[in-house]
């Protein structure tokens, strides 16, 4: 029996792989996928209200470096009046908690709002705050 699950374990990692990130392209990926990795790839961050961050300047993507730091939102909550949410960051545990959504980085609050490509909500973080939010369909 022992030997099954670890055969089921091994054959899951050899199978499953790791998981796709928001803003990487992956094999077998449909043009939606495709699209919403390249829009992705090219959204550029907001200045909202922070002091010397240039409005469309940097990317939203990558600002930590070559690792993962957009993801989907996977939970979306108001806590006293202001908007907070949970990442849907499998594999990346560092990431596995509220993040609130200030500095009016929210796109539909720029002068140049940008929409969301598929429909769903997306937050980069960078550090522990996050510095992009675009909204989901109807939210």
């Amino acid at each position: 029996m022992r030997r099954f699950f670890g055969f089921l374990f091994v054959l899951c990692i050899s199978s499953c792989g790791t998981p796709a990130f928001a803003h990487e392209h992956q094999a077998g990926e449909t043009a939606e996928q495709t699209r919403t990795v390249e829009w992705l790839q090219k959204w550029k961050r907001p200045s909202g209200d922070f002091a010397g961050i240039p409005h469309r300047k940097d990317s939203c993507c990558y600002a930590n470096g070559e690792q993962q730091d957009c993801f989907v939102v996977k939970q979306v909550r108001l806590v006293d009046g202001k908007l907070e949410v949970f990442p849907e960051s499998e594999g990346h545990p560092d990431y596995d908690r509220w993040y609130p959504i200030e500095h009016n980085i929210t796109e539909e609050d720029q002068r140049d709002p940008r929409e969301s490509p598929d429909g769903r909500a997306y937050v980069c973080i960078q550090g522990q705050m996050a510095i992009c939010y675009v909204g989901g369909a109807g939210g």
